[in-house]
C-alpha cells in the first residue's frame, strides 16, 4: 500500500463566519474519520490548512491515526486566498497528494489561484472541491478539477472509495469489521 499525503484546504474568509465554518469543521472531521475508515487511505498522512487572507496549518502533515480533530476554532474574516493555499501544497515535494478544498465561494486571489490550480493539475493530483454555495461558484474552479461537489447529501465514504479504493474498514462510529471471519471447526470426539 502507497502512502498517499492528503491535505484538506479550509476557506475560513468572511463568508464562512458561523454556521458554515461550523459545516466545514464538520466536513474535516467527517472526512478524516472517513480516510481512517477505508482499507487503502487508512495509512495516509494528512493537514488541514485553513485559508483567508494568510494560511495558517491547523493540523501539519501527520498519520490520520495521529490526528485528534475536534473543531476549526478560527475567526472567519478577510478574502478567500486559495491560490496562497495551494502554493503551499505547490510546494512540498510528495509525488502522490490528494487535495479537499471545503469552501463556499471563489478565489480572491485569481492570478496567483490561477497559477497554482495549473501547478495542481499538471502534477495530476486527485483533487475535489466541496462547495457550499456552487450555484455562485461559477466556472471557478473548473481549471483545478472536474471534482466539484455540493455540500448537500456528500458521502465522504463514496468520495474517499472513489479516490483511494479499498473498502470500509470500520463502521461509522469506528468499531473494526472483521477482515475475514472466524472458521467455524467441526471437532467430533
Amino acid at each position: 500500500m502507497q502512502k498517499i499525503n492528503v491535505y484538506i484546504l479550509v476557506d475560513c474568509s468572511g463568508s464562512m463566519s458561523g454556521t458554515p465554518l461550523s459545516q466545514a469543521s464538520a466536513f474535516v472531521e467527517g472526512l478524516l474519520q472517513a480516510l481512517r475508515n477505508n482499507s487503502a487511505s487508512c495509512q495516509s498522512e494528512a493537514s488541514v490548512i485553513a485559508y483567508n487572507m494568510e494560511i495558517k496549518e491547523v493540523v501539519s502533515m501527520t498519520s490520520l491515526t495521529s490526528i485528534q480533530f475536534n473543531s476549526l476554532n478560527l475567526e472567519c474574516a478577510g478574502p478567500k486566498n486559495l491560490g496562497l493555499a495551494l502554493s503551499l501544497v505547490n510546494k512540498s515535494q510528495e509525488e502522490n497528494k490528494v487535495i479537499f478544498i471545503i469552501t463556499k465561494g471563489k478565489p480572491s486571489d485569481v492570478q496567483l489561484y490561477n497559477e497554482q490550480a495549473r501547478l495542481c493539475k499538471t502534477a495530476n493530483n486527485n483533487i475535489v472541491v466541496l462547495h457550499g454555495n456552487i450555484e455562485k461558484s461559477g466556472d471557478a474552479y473548473n481549471n483545478l478539477t472536474d471534482k466539484i461537489l455540493p455540500w448537500e447529501n456528500v458521502n465522504l465514504q463514496e468520495i474517499v472509495k472513489s479516490i483511494f479504493g479499498g473498502n470500509e474498514i470500520a463502521s461509522a462510529d469506528g468499531r473494526a469489521y472483521l477482515q475475514d471471519l472466524p472458521k467455524v471447526i467441526d471437532i467430533q470426539i
